[in-house]
């Protein structure tokens, strides 16, 4: 999955009129995540990046399975970009949903 950028959060907000760019974009900065930092804290607080990306179930199995017994460690360091893209996504849509 690439990563979440200028060019899809231009096509999403292609049919807004100026207002509503500039709404989407303060409301857009509030609640983006930075896929570097999401990967830096799964490295160095695993769990800690679900939590964040807001899948609270498995944030709590991680932890107390100790990252299942490191294979969730292993599989949220190589998909912490691609998870991130995919909340920023997400979080996208529901902005312009409601606008």
């Amino acid at each position: 999955m690439a990563e979440f950028g200028a060019t899809e959060i231009s096509q999403l907000t292609s049919g807004l009129n100026d207002q509503q760019k500039a709404a989407f974009q303060t409301q857009y900065d509030a609640v983006k995540k930075d896929p570097q930092m999401i990967f830096l804290i799964s490295i160095f607080a695993g769990g800690i990046d679900r939590f964040l990306l807001g899948d609270t179930k498995m944030a709590i199995i991680k932890i107390c399975t100790a990252g299942g017994c490191g294979y969730l460690y292993i599989t949220d360091i190589i998909s912490a970009k691609a998870r991130t893209a995919a909340y920023n996504r997400a979080k996208a849509e529901a902005i312009i949903a409601t606008l």
